[in-house]
């Protein structure tokens, strides 16, 4: 019989986020397929889960998927988690997912913490709709063009930035998209977990104050025009 693989969502910060369901997965399955082996590590020796490793990222995925594949037909099973959060939402794993569909191998989700709904749903926006975009382009070029797109979008739109790029993204937001109302949380579940709330300029304002370490998910409003 052929294996399955578990895509499995895992704490976006505070380790106490796990579900039961994905603490018996990563128990039971052969192989987890991670996508950074020390913060992994960190995670299964909290649960006190020992397994092989298998590290996959943007650059070795499509070579190291195909022995995946075969360990997967030869009926092994394996959970695939990133450094946080869900796979293949802005992190590896969709080339992965590709082949094992194509290969007739069963994909079954284990849900859990994202960091977009989480951000989302402390915002004190309007949730009803929203766009989830990512990571934008790292050259301001390709940026700029995004989020000229993006202006006249009518629902709120999520964006995850590094550290290093954030001012910088805000300022590229507010030239494109004129002042609008912004919100940065900060470390979510985490124990400097910040949500700053304002107009684009106050909330730079406030960050450029800041040691900015970490994630953070940016939440753009829609215009009111």
């Amino acid at each position: 019989m052929k294996g399955t693989l578990y895509v499995v969502a895992t704490p976006i910060g505070n380790l106490k986020d796990i579900t039961i369901r994905a603490i018996d997965t990563l128990k039971d399955v052969n192989i987890i397929i991670a996508e950074n082996r020390e913060r992994s590590l960190k995670l299964l020796s909290h649960l006190g889960i020992k397994k092989r490793i298998v590290a996959i990222n943007s650059y070795n995925e499509s070579r190291k998927a195909k022995w995946i594949v075969e360990q997967l037909l030869r009926g092994d099973s394996c959970a695939m988690i990133s450094s946080a959060g869900t796979p293949c939402i802005s992190d590896p794993g969709g080339t992965l997912l590709t082949q094992c569909i194509d290969a007739g191998i069963a994909v079954q989700p284990i849900p859990g913490p994202s960091a977009a709904i989480c951000a989302m749903s402390v915002s004190g926006l309007s949730t009803d709709k929203f766009l989830f975009y990512g990571f934008l382009p790292q050259k301001g070029g390709k940026k700029r063009k995004i989020l000229k797109e993006l202006t006249s979008f009518p629902y709120p739109i999520v964006f995850f930035e590094s550290p290093r790029r954030l001012l910088d993204t805000l300022r590229f937001i507010g030239e494109a998209c004129g002042e609008r109302q912004l919100v940065v949380c900060k470390e979510m579940t985490k124990l400097h977990e910040e949500v700053i709330r304002g107009a684009i300029t106050e909330v730079a304002e406030t960050l450029s104050k800041m040691n900015l370490k970490g994630e953070y998910t940016i939440i753009l409003n829609h215009s009111e025009k």
